[in-house]
């Protein structure tokens, strides 16, 4: 019998955090999606909530992380047939 390409279904369900900032960084947030919701009447709805953009900005960052990348890597190659986490 065939197996079936597809093994596992991902749990895509978001996760809630709770996250305190210090007052700054919630300024430059604050500010940040006041200056996007400026440039484009699409993203109006990040002044309303400027929180939506909290987990772009992380994904963002981490896709640039070339040492966390690489561990990543390690790891998947190291637990052959298991996705790590966040892939």
């Amino acid at each position: 019998m065939e197996k079936l390409r597809i093994t596992a279904i991902p749990d895509n369900r978001p996760v809630r955090m709770t996250v305190a900032f210090p007052a700054e960084i919630h300024r430059d947030l604050l500010l940040y999606s006041q200056f996007l919701a400026e440039e484009t009447e699409a993203n109006a709805n990040a002044a309303k909530n400027p929180a939506r953009l909290v987990p772009i900005m992380v994904a963002r960052f981490i896709e640039r992380d070339r040492a966390f990348l690489k561990k990543r890597k390690e790891l998947a190659e190291a637990l052959p047939g298991r996705r790590p986490p966040g892939k």
